[in-house]
């Protein structure tokens, strides 16, 4: 018998600000290679087949996140999260 899995809907809260890094940008916005911190994160979540969407909680009124590729994919919602 095939066990099966039903798909998965991964969170990923990116509302900070980065304070403690004492930077003007938020370490999700920050560079590694070519791509955000963000985009890496979410890159490796839809790699795995059975991540259907991901959920992305930004801070309301964050413009960075516009600007990425990522706000046009179609397996991800983006929300305000919390500060």
């Amino acid at each position: 018998m095939a066990v099966t899995f039903p798909g998965v809907c991964a969170v990923v809260p990116a509302a900070g600000f980065g304070r403690r890094m004492q930077t003007d940008c938020p370490k999700q916005y920050l560079s590694i290679g070519n791509k955000t911190i963000l985009e890496h994160s979410v890159d490796a979540l839809l790699a795995n087949a059975r991540v259907q969407r991901v959920i992305i909680a930004v801070s309301p009124g964050d413009e960075r996140f516009q600007q990425l590729p990522l706000a046009q994919h179609p397996q991800i919602t983006v929300v305000d999260g919390w500060r």
